[in-house]
């Protein structure tokens, strides 16, 4: 739909003429070509089925400038029990405890204040690839919007400037503006997202800019309808692996990486990187430091990830060997600069077989153990 006062062009800016036109000229030159008999009114039943979506998809557009972005009940907002969330979090990502912490404390006085003009926060996370970025901003999604879907945006894929338009929208007329930008669309249609932008140091700095009134307004008009986009039920995750090594030196000299003090100097260490220009690193609410895990915390994930890979299979582990552990620990310090994502390929290297034998048994609960003369992973059914 074009926005008030724009001109349509006779194909761009009318689909319903231009399919008119083109259900004239075939049937002409069906006519002309003597074909058969039910060529024509089979193509006339397509064509009108085409009219017919063509038109809904109208109304779809019309309906979205209309009435605009859903409204947000920001009663509902302050309503959501979040008393159970951060032991949860807590339970689900080790290692980084102080940080949960934050995030949650900024969130839940977020919840209660929401109001228009404000996301519930905006939070940006640095650290080395596999240490728990996009997988915390995942949680908080979980538990904060457990029935809406994550607005995921690998950043890799918005590298020219043109790529604005994919985010928020293209203008009527260009390729692609019937489905909206991809930021702005899904929170046209459900306002309370967890929004990630995944390695955002990698994308344009253009993309940079066009966040600058999302993130300080909550707000924004999608270039394709018109509409005013409402994010103020928005939280707002950003994960880069830039400038890891000098919020590392900082943290040695600061301490505390959750304090006013580190947030103002990691801005400026960050800023030096030439990744991110100051006016955009000062619309974050926090930036985090998520560092490599100790060992201990290693195996702590190691054995979340494996209770997690058998649930999938409908299998809860009862016991887990400490060998097992010991060797997920030992195999991630081989291929620490990977990260603990990794601990899911050992996982399922290590695991497999004794799925498959669990399974043949009908087993729904099961103890591991390392057999002390094989060394391989055992099966005991309970």
């Amino acid at each position: 739909m074009s926005a008030p006062g724009q001109s349509r062009g006779f194909l761009k800016g009318d689909p319903l003429q231009a399919i008119v036109a083109v259900i004239m000229a075939v049937m002409v030159t069906s006519v002309l070509n003597e074909a058969s008999i039910w060529f024509a009114p089979s193509l006339l039943l397509i064509s009108i089925a085409g009219m017919v979506l063509v038109y809904k998809t109208r109304k779809r557009e019309e309906r979205i400038y209309r009435e605009g972005a859903r409204q947000v009940n920001y009663q509902k907002l302050a309503a959501i029990d979040t008393n159970q969330m951060l032991p949860w979090l807590k339970d689900n990502l080790r290692g980084h405890d102080a940080i949960v912490e934050s995030v949650f404390t900024h969130l839940h006085k977020s919840l209660q204040l929401a109001r228009p003009g404000r996301t519930l926060g905006n939070f940006l996370l640095v650290g080395p690839t596999g240490t728990g970025k996009t997988f915390l901003s995942q949680l908080v999604a979980q538990g904060l919007y457990p029935e809406s879907e994550v607005v995921l945006l690998a950043m890799n894929q918005f590298k020219q400037p043109g790529d604005v338009y994919t985010m928020i929208g293209p203008p009527p007329g260009m390729p692609g503006y019937e489905i909206g930008g991809r930021l702005t669309r899904p929170v046209l249609e459900n306002p309370y997202r967890v929004v990630i932008f995944d390695e955002i140091e990698k994308a344009h700095h253009d993309l940079h800019d066009c966040l600058y009134d999302i993130l300080d307004t909550a707000s924004c008009r999608e270039k394709s309808s018109g509409a005013l986009v409402d994010f103020s039920a928005c939280v707002f995750f950003a994960t880069s692996n830039a400038g890891v090594e000098k919020l590392r030196t900082l943290a040695g000299e600061v301490g505390s990486t959750t304090s006013s003090v580190w947030l103002g100097r990691s801005r400026d260490a960050l800023a030096e990187t030439n990744k991110f220009d100051r006016a955009f690193l000062s619309r974050w609410d926090g930036v985090y430091l998520l560092d490599t895990l100790p060992p201990l915390h290693v195996a702590e994930v190691a054995c979340l990830q494996l209770c997690r890979y058998w649930r999938e299979y409908g299998i809860d582990v009862g016991y887990t060997a400490p060998e097992l552990i010991l060797e997920a620990v030992q195999r991630n310090q081989d291929f620490a600069e990977y990260g603990v994502r990794q601990l899911g390929r050992f996982i399922r290297e290590q695991t497999e077989h004794a799925i498959l034998d669990a399974k043949r048994r009908g087993s729904k609960k099961v103890n591991l153990y390392v057999g002390t003369d094989t060394g391989q992973l055992q099966v005991e059914v309970t």
